[in-house]
């Protein structure tokens, strides 16, 4: 099938904010009085890829903290806030100018399908420069289940008025190309230095930076 559409995944793919995510975490464990740094092993393989809930119930299960996942939750959220409003955090991801260079010489359609907050996804995109590249912006606060679930793509083809076969989802993780491929969406991965490790047998094609991916379309 031809592809009229790119749909991309935010964290880790397009923009480095797993760095982020980790610091924040840690920093979490250290007011919690707990003197433990989770390093990137660890963190791609028990953090990335999943909803930010999910995060903190394995930190309460893990360390014995005394807060609810709610609670560790919120915490979590301001503080990433506080961090990517300073557009200096926010680093784009390798060959991504590439890429959007030649979509937009192609005339080709771009959505964003993120299954983190609106909030946080537009600070990101504003503060990058880059939100009106995109036709739809899909975020986990439209859809009732976050990814693997295929509910962000399915939402984003809809926006596009596409069929999803016609479309290309880029994903850096295995939850996020499971997600797309369920959605019955090509998926091309671009695994960072957190989830290189992961099973990405699903998607149709791995590359090592988001300029390769120009071959796929």
């Amino acid at each position: 099938m031809q592809t009229q559409a790119v749909i991309f995944d935010l964290d880790g793919l397009l923009v480095d904010t797993e760095p982020l995510h980790r610091r924040v975490f840690n920093a979490t464990l250290a007011r919690h009085g707990i003197a433990y740094e989770i390093q990137d092993e660890e963190f791609g393989r028990e953090f990335v890829g999943i909803s930010q809930c999910e995060n903190s119930e394995y930190l309460i299960t893990r360390f014995g903290i005394r807060a609810s996942a709610e609670e560790l939750t919120r915490e979590h959220r301001a503080e990433y806030e506080r961090i990517i409003v300073d557009p200096k955090n926010l680093v784009m991801m390798p060959g991504a100018p590439i890429l959007f260079g030649e979509l937009q010489g192609r005339g080709m359609t771009m959505a964003i399908a993120s299954g983190s907050p609106r909030r946080q996804v537009e600070t990101i995109l504003n503060g990058l420069g880059i939100a009106s590249l995109f036709r739809a912006i899909v975020t986990g606060s439209d859809v009732a289940k976050l990814k693997p679930a295929p509910d962000a793509y399915l939402r984003a083809c809809d926006e596009l008025c596409m069929d999803a076969a016609h479309c290309l989802a880029l994903e850096d993780s295995a939850s996020g190309a499971m997600a797309a491929q369920a959605a019955g969406l090509r998926v091309v991965v671009v695994p960072n230095r957190y989830t290189r490790h992961q099973d990405l047998a699903v998607a149709d094609a791995r590359v090592e930076n988001l300029a390769q991916v120009i071959q796929w379309l």
